[in-house]
């Protein structure tokens, strides 16, 4: 089983307004799917994937999923060893969020394999 981080975002509209302001924000390219019931949509290179969709997480101790709409689930390919998997991921995973940060749009919250939650962000309410 590979590991994941997971960055939760709070974002009140449908996905496909999400993914448009994500495609702008990360300058990637997403691609849906869909398995007959769900859609996500998603980037893949050699290395990394994002998987963007809605999730059905209940919370979890202090870790409030049920706050979160949507899910950036990012994890490393095709790299066998384990600490550039890990260096992989956990640096494309830095990025998206310190991108997403940076707009002060998002309620974001970014989860270590969907078991510890490491930073979370709520952006200051302009008056």
């Amino acid at each position: 089983m590979s590991r994941t981080l997971d960055i939760f975002v709070n974002f009140p509209q449908k996905i496909e307004y999400l993914i448009k302001e994500l495609e702008l924000i990360l300058d990637l390219k997403f691609d849906i799917f869909s398995d007959g019931t769900d859609n996500w949509y998603e980037f893949r290179n050699s290395t990394i994937t994002l998987t963007i969709g809605k999730h059905d997480f209940e919370n979890d101790r202090d870790i409030k999923f049920e706050e979160y709409p949507y899910n950036l689930s990012i994890r490393a390919l095709n790299i066998s060893n384990e600490f550039e998997r890990k260096k992989w991921s956990d640096d494309f995973a830095s990025y998206v969020f310190q991108k997403l940060k940076e707009t002060e749009r998002y309620h974001l919250m970014l989860v270590d394999n969907l078991q510890v939650q490491l930073e979370e962000f709520v952006p200051v309410v302009k008056v």
